[in-house]
């Protein structure tokens, strides 16, 4: 299909002798999308890279644990970013008694399990028995510890210290372990203020760590994020901490999307894992910026809704694609597989509708790259 939309003319291929010819339709409107109409079970073909990553049994699966204290927001995170729950909702979420597991591959590229740990958890306590300490960190790949800056009256202090205990015990069990400081509820501060609880609590943990020797072996393992869930910060803060579990496939994601924003003209591009709205990967060709992210994320929420109406389930499929034309910018969709889409964002002035077809193109042999890195990965 050819949408109203632009390329620059310069192909990810290295020739175009072999291009496809695009059979040309009735335009279509400035805002436009297509959902492909449903397909019987006996013929659908489903795709290698339909399949999640990490594919690995429930016992092995790499392991991301979330941590912090009573209130700091810890469950409320896992609700919003993978369960879809608005933020207004979860103020009537209980408190964690327990550990709770859960399983993020049902809807998700991503495999891995996600443990959340009450607020009350007396880490230091439970370790005293090696066997327990490496039943928690041994396969652990990132921890993530929530730190309310809100409480810092009378419970920064006391979360400064748990990170401390939390973090030397982690270390001697699993000393690859990579640790992350969400200072949540940021929502409710300034710029300024929120730079003054990352110095602070920075200032804090490195001092305890420096006492005990571990400064320089934690310091490269550790960093700090400021998160809300009233924003897209926290889909973004969780969109790099998945991204330490992709390592083999990221680089090789980077350098396709460099490519083709490059020979697209395109000011920005980002492969999605579209149900939790977390980019596995995105160009260096352009500096990040917040609010380009947040476009994308609109557009996955649109193209999610849209696509309920006319589909049973939740998920589209890979045939799934949009452009959606603004004042000044087009934002192009165009789903990989079940479970990932490329979003790019061009400018307005970068369009031109004679460049359709190189444009689809090149969209197709992006996706094709993308098909043969995971077919590599899966082996």
């Amino acid at each position: 299909a050819v949408v109203s939309t632009q390329s620059t003319g310069h192909s990810l291929a290295p020739s175009l002798d072999n291009m496809a010819v695009v059979q040309q339709q009735p335009s279509l409107p400035d805002w436009s999308i297509q959902v492909p109409s449903p397909i019987s079970s006996g013929s659908l073909h489903t795709s290698p890279s339909n399949a999640s990553l990490l594919t690995n049994s429930a016992s092995s699966k790499p392991k991301i644990l979330l941590m912090g204290q009573p209130k700091s927001g810890k469950t409320s995170i896992r609700h919003v970013v993978f369960h879809k729950m608005s933020a207004n909702e979860t103020q009537f979420l209980e408190s964690t008694k327990k550990i709770d597991k859960w399983d993020i591959s049902s809807k998700s590229f991503l495999d891995f399990e996600l443990w959340d740990f009450p607020g009350k958890f007396d880490i230091a306590a439970y370790c005293q028995q090696e066997e327990k300490a490496e039943l928690i960190f041994k396969k652990a790949q990132v921890l993530i510890f929530v730190v309310d800056p809100l409480d810092d009256r009378t419970g920064s202090t006391n979360s400064v210290e748990k990170l401390h205990q939390t973090i030397s015990l982690a270390s001697k069990v699993n000393p690859l372990l990579k640790f992350e400081v969400f200072i949540h509820k940021s929502d409710s501060l300034n710029e300024n203020q929120r730079q003054d609880s990352i110095r602070e609590v920075t200032h804090r943990i490195s001092r305890k760590l420096i006492n005990i020797g571990l400064q320089e072996r934690i310091n490269s393992s550790l960093s700090f994020k400021t998160t809300s869930i009233y924003d897209h910060s926290i889909f973004e803060a969780i969109s790099m901490v998945c991204q330490q579990l992709l390592v083999s496939v990221i680089q090789p994601f980077e350098s396709l999307l460099n490519a083709f924003v490059y020979s697209n003209k395109m000011e920005k591009a980002f492969i999605f894992d579209i149900h939790p709205k977390i980019f596995v990967a995105t160009d260096n060709c352009n500096p990040f910026e917040m609010h380009t992210y947040e476009l994308c994320c609109d557009v996955l929420d649109l193209i999610s809704d849209f696509v309920c109406i006319y589909q049973d389930g939740e998920a589209a499929d890979h045939m799934t694609w949009s452009t959606i034309k603004l004042t000044d910018c087009r934002l192009h969709l165009r789903q990989i597989n079940r479970t990932l889409a490329l979003i790019c964002i061009q400018q307005a002035a970068d369009c031109d509708v004679s460049h359709a077809g190189i444009l689809e193109y090149n969209f197709q042999l992006l996706k094709d790259g993308i098909h043969r890195v995971l077919e590599v990965a899966n082996m």
